[in-house]
This record gives C-alpha cells, structure tokens and sequence, in this order.
C-alpha cells in the first residue's frame, strides 16, 4: 500500500508556496545582476506608462488598485515575449545579431530625425530598451547564455513591478503635486481659502511659483516649453523624508508579519497566484513558458479578452455591440442590488477560501439592510468624511471593527511577535531570520525608527507631539489591517472604513487638535484617502513568492523594493510634470488635477470649523469593535456560523458593494465544482480563473498599446 499524499491535494498544496511542500528549496536559481537593470527599467518605464496612460490616453487605469494590470500586463510580456524572444534567437548567433540590427533600422527609421525622442513616451522607451537588451543578448549568445530571466529573477522583476504599481498613480505620484500646488490655483474670494487655510498652512510642503502655478495646470500651449524643475526640489525633499519613513516602516512591518500569515496562519494571497503560476512554469530548456501552452488558461482569458475587444471597437468604430457586464435593480429606502462582473474580482475570488468569500458578500447585502434601515429612521450624514455613504456612522462602525480586526490578529500571533522582539534584543529566539529580506532586528529598527520620524515631521510642521503620535498610530493600524485583508482575501480593491486624517479632523475635531494640525493631517489624504493601493498590501503579497527564492537572495529583495520605489517615483513624478507643463495638468485627469485638490482643501475648511469631538462616532467605532469580537468568537465557537467576520470591517464600502456580486458568483462556481468534482476538478478549473485575470489585463494593456499607436484618447476598457 503506498503511504502519503494524494497526487491532487499535494497539487493543491504545491499552490501555496514551498513553505508547505518544501519541494521547489532543491530548484531555486541564482539571482543575476541583469534582474535588478531589467527590474529597474521596467519600474522606470511603468511609472512613466501609467501616468502618460492616465494623462494622456485617459484609456483604462493600470494602477489604480491591488489588482494592478499594468504590472501583470507588464510581467506577461517580458515572460511571453521578451524571454522567449531571447531564448530563441540566443540558439543561433546570427539569427539574434539579424534581429538586432532589424530592431535598430527599424527604430532609427521610425524615429528619424531624433526630435521626438521624449523620456516620458513610453514607445520611445520600449523599443529603445528592446534594441538594447537585443544587443546585450546578441553578445551572450556568442557565449551560449542569454538574456532571459530565470525564476528568481522573475520574481524579483514582479516584486518590482507591483511596487510601482501602488505608487504610480493612485498610490501617491499623480495625487501629490497637484495637491501641493491646487490651493494657490483653485484659491477665490467665493471659498475664502486665502483667509481661512493660508495663515495655518506648511508653506515648506507647498508650490507656489508665484504666479499661482499657472503654467503647471495651464500649460505653455506651446511645443517650446521648460520645466523649472529647481522650484520643485524643497517640497519634494520634505515630502520624501515622510515617504520614505513611510514605506520603510510599511515593509518592515511586513516582513515582520510575514512568516505568521504565511506559516503559521497559511493565508492565501490569491494577487500573487497567476504570477506563483506562471513563474513556477519558467524553464531555461522550454522556449515558450507553460503556462501559455494552457487550455485552460486561454479558455478564461478568451471572456475578458472578448469583452475588452468589443468595448474597444465599440470606442473606434461606433455602433458595435457591447457586452453587458452590470445590472441593478432598486430594493427601496435609496438603496439598490448592484450586480456587475469583474473579471479581474471574479478570477482573484475564485482562489479563496468559500468561507472568506461568503464572509464579503454576505456582509456586503447586510449592510443593506443596515442603510435601509438608517434611511427609514432618518438618520442621515452630518459629516464629510471620505466615501460616506447614508451616514458616516457606518465609517466609524468599519473603523471600530478594523481595530479590533488588527488587535485580534497580534494576540493571535503574540508567540511569533514575542519571538520576534527577541531576536531584536539579541536574546535567544527560537525564529530564524535568515530567510527573509532582511533581519528582524533591521525590520524592528525600521518600523521603529519609521515612525518616529513621520511623527517628528508632523510636529515640525506645527503639529502637537500627542496628535502626530496618535495619527501614525492609527494610520499603521489601518494599513496593517488592510494589508491583512488583501493579503487573505484577494480582494482586487479596497479602501478604509474611516481614514486616518478623517478621524482626526472630524473625530477629534479643531478645538482639541488645532487648526495648523488639522490643516497638517488633511494633506494625509495625499497618501491615505482615496487610496486603493498601497505599499504595505503590495509588499505583504509579494513575500509570499520570495519561496522560490535561495535564502542569500531574499536579502537582495528588500534593495529591489527600494531601487523599485526610487525608479518608480522618479519616472512618475517626470512624466506629471513634463506633461503637465506641456498641455496643462486641468487638461489632463479631472480627479487627480481638480476634485482631489479641491476635496483637500474643502476638508481643512470644515475642520477647522469642526471644532468638537464627534461622540456619535465614537459610539459606533465602540459598536463596531464589539460586534466585530461578536463576529470573531461566534465564528469560533459554532462550526455551522457561514460568515468570516473579515467581511465586517469593509462592507459598508462603495467598492465592495460594486465587486461584491463578482465575489458571490466565483464563491457559487467554487461551491459547485468542489461538491460535484473534487479537489481533482477544482485544480483543473484553477487555470481557467487564472486566465481570467489575465486576459482582463492583457486586453487592457493592448489596447492601452493600440490607443498609443493610433492616437486615440478615452477608451476605457476595464475600471477593476
């Protein structure tokens, strides 16, 4: 009788990682230089990609949320067509030599006469990086290598690309500089800004080039245009020493979390599956990896794909159909059943636990019941805060249960914690930190030495020391819950309940802060507001792939992330700038260049006119906690209770409410096949989901290519 593992749950188990089967420590590769010139590049040019997208094409985002399509439609072609590039014409000197000088005749002939060679043209960058790594390919086919990555280096050039992808856009780059500058643009004597906001603002974080930034949200109008990059360089300092304590303490924290949600709690961390998949399959002796020799796959990237494709046409062509992907039908007191499918949800839910999934969507139709029943009693906002809904309560409701969802979730991994700070003391531990990417006392150090230096930045700005303190501790807090639930969710978009500069002002309110405080934390919506992305979450997902990875090697990730971050930035914050100089930031995208400016500044005034502590607030932030540890213990407790209590936290949410029957349908198709067909079955069906995701990103990226190609602007193809 064979003793062991069925053939099909070790399959499964294979899915997550080698921390459970140990069986890919034996195939770990070695890490070259050429991952971290190719990652670099590639942070470089996606920075620039997607805001030239967003600005300019104004096609579908690409680095909008925690699905991040322009990384995985990124990492697609340097796996599917730059390596296999290399691999082939590596066999045969000559052949990779012709190519090469096709490539470069065809990018001299194209670019001639060389006066619109522009670092912010991502088709200037691509095909002069190709022509680059074609020669660089050529001279190592002399030597029998080529230029393709291996596995470790695919994992490096991914981690660096979903990097990019929670900064570029939404994460930071495009909402920064329109936010340091809007204020002396948009100012009037109809919003009284001048008088209300001026005497408290930080003068040493803001832009004014003395002409209200005319020319950065108007534009020179003129193909003759100069940037004054020297006026930018104070702000964007000060800025950077915050950002920069910001993501040290947000990796840090993540690598001190990692082994208890990977180890000992074993979540799932659906973002990273296609990716996992894809790289498991890379092999030096195959030229076509074999992830794209599936059937599977390409039967569930040929639905999104199709769907992109006639939405596109529709765009060029006028008239061609379309096909419908969301309905909605009223259920009364203002509320309504939004059903629409996500691609992108669909393909991440269907990698979770049913009992996760079933967690968000069941507590996402509850709240409807909730709103109704606000809305029958008349209860209705009294505040602003961000992405309220029928009444803010509900905000503070999700930010009392976040709270205890973080809590609940450092006693639950107290022994590792412990161990941690252990090993941070010097003392004898029994954790190991030699396969991370970096040492736990290097980690404690940087989410300490992080933190007290963004609250040390808050109170050079005027802030009192036990407001700055608290804000960052708050604002972590959410971030690690956050971080928490995408990492265990999968899901493709989130934001908080309550953020943390909404807390703040409209919690604690001015009396109790003051106005040059609460002026100070409203510029927190820069990086904690409208944020469906963040680096923390990113970091925390990507870990999970440092499995295929030698020990020594993982060191090189935590510089990987920081070149990423860098390169990332840079070619951002370039491209917003040259573009914005060029043709006008208002021209450009409303939201980053108009609402969020104004919905910045529109915030300070009203809290410094909110000038007491919200006790209703407060109240529901003490309800919310309680049920969320009602959840938690009932779940615990009864065996049959069907929903996760980490749906609580988040389903008041607008995004949830509009991903959640995406949500559902993966959870009822895994239901189905699990009863009816076995784990054999279910493994089968992965790759049809995994293709899913992508061919929604592939088709929004090709088009994204054909948009550039032809000129054409606002073909919105997918939005999650």
């Amino acid at each position: 009788m064979k003793i062991g593992l069925p053939a099909d749950f070790r399959s499964y188990l294979s899915m997550r990682g080698a921390s459970v089967t140990r069986e890919e420590e034996a195939s770990h590769q070695p890490l070259t230089p050429r991952a971290l010139v190719m990652g670099a590049f590639l942070s470089f040019f996606l920075g620039v990609g997607a805001n030239y997208a967003d600005i300019v094409i104004k096609g579908s985002y690409m680095t909008l949320d925690f699905s991040t399509p322009g990384a995985i439609f990124l990492f697609l072609i340097v796996v599917g067509f730059l390596n296999t590039l290399f691999k082939w014409t590596a066999r045969n000197v000559g052949l990779s030599a012709a190519v090469t000088v096709l490539l470069a005749v065809a990018w001299a002939w194209h670019f001639s006469p060389f006066d619109k060679l522009h670092l912010y043209s991502p088709g200037v960058l691509f095909s002069s990086f190709l022509v680059v790594a074609m020669v660089g390919n050529t001279l190592l086919a002399a030597m029998g290598r080529n230029l393709a990555l291996n596995r470790s280096e695919l994992i490096v050039v991914y981690i660096m690309l979903v990097v990019v992808a929670s900064i570029a856009t939404m994460g930071v780059c495009e909402t920064i500089l329109p936010a340091i500058t809007g204020i002396f643009y948009y100012a009037s004597p109809e919003n009284k800004w001048a008088e209300i906001l001026f005497p408290h603002l930080p003068d040493m974080i803001l832009l004014n080039d003395g002409d209200q930034n005319r020319l950065f949200y108007e534009g020179f109008g003129t193909t003759e245009y100069v940037v004054p990059w020297t006026i930018w360089i104070r702000p964007m300092a000060i800025w950077g020493i915050f950002l920069l304590s910001l993501y040290v303490a947000m990796i840090s924290i993540s690598v001190i979390l990692r082994r208890q949600w990977m180890d000992r709690e074993r979540l799932s961390y659906p973002l990273v599956q296609a990716a996992q998949a894809i790289i498991r399959g890379e092999d030096d002796d195959s030229l076509i990896n074999p992830f794209f020799k599936s059937r599977a796959m390409w039967a569930g990237a040929s639905l999104p794909m199709l769907v992109g494709l006639f939405t596109g046409l529709n765009k060029y062509l006028g008239g061609w159909p379309l096909i419908p992907t969301a309905w909605s039908f009223p259920i009364g007191f203002g509320q309504s059943i939004n059903m629409t499918i996500s691609f992108a949800v669909l393909g991440f839910s269907y990698l979770i636990g049913p009992d996760i999934a079933m967690g968000i969507w069941g507590f996402a139709l509850l709240s409807k019941v909730e709103k109704m029943v606000f809305v029958a009693n008349g209860v209705t906002k009294q505040q602003d805060v961000w992405a309220v809904t029928v009444t803010e309560l509900l905000n503070y409701q999700g930010m009392g249960a976040l709270f205890v969802f973080v809590g609940i979730g450092l006693w639950v991994g107290r022994e590792h914690l412990r161990q941690v700070w252990y090993r941070f003391l010097g003392r004898d531990s029994e954790l190991s930190d030699d396969n991370e990417i970096m040492s736990y006392r290097a980690a404690v150090t940087g989410a300490m030495v992080g933190c007290l230096v963004m609250v040390g930045w808050f109170v050079a700005l005027g802030t009192p020391v036990w407001a700055s303190a608290l804000f960052i501790f708050v604002l972590m807090v959410i971030f690690t819950g956050l971080s928490r639930v995408v990492a265990e969710s999968g899901i493709a978009a989130i934001i908080t309940p309550l953020n943390a500069p909404d807390f703040m002002i409209y919690g604690l309110g001015s009396k109790l802060l003051g106005a040059k405080a609460v002026t100070n934390f409203t510029f927190g919506y820069i990086y904690a507001a409208d944020i469906r992305v963040f680096l923390m979450g990113i970091v925390a997902s990507g870990l999970k792939l440092i499995e295929g990875m030698s020990k020594p090697d993982r060191r090189i990730v935590f510089w990987s992330i920081l070149v990423a971050v860098f390169m990332g930035v840079c070619g951002s914050l370039y491209t917003v700038l040259e573009l914005g100089y060029k043709e006008g930031g208002i021209n450009s995208n409303a939201w980053f260049f108009n609402s969020m400016p104004n919905i910045i500044y529109r915030t300070a005034v009203k809290g410094i006119e909110n000038e007491a502590v919200y006790w209703p607030g407060m109240g529901a932030m003490g309800l919310g906690g309680g049920a969320m540890l009602a959840f938690t213990w009932v779940r615990q407790r009864f065996l049959w209770w069907p929903l996760h209590p980490i749906g609580f936290p988040i389903m008041s949410s607008w995004l949830v409410d509009w991903m959640w029957f995406s949500i559902f349908f993966a959870w009822l198709i895994k239901i189905i096949v699990l009863k009816y067909g076995g784990a054999g079955i279910y493994v089968k069906s992965r790759n049809f989901f995994l293709g899913m995701i992508a061919g929604r990103m592939f088709i929004s990226g090709g088009w994204i290519v054909v948009d550039y190609l032809t000129g054409t602007v606002s073909n919105s193809i997918f939005w999650i």
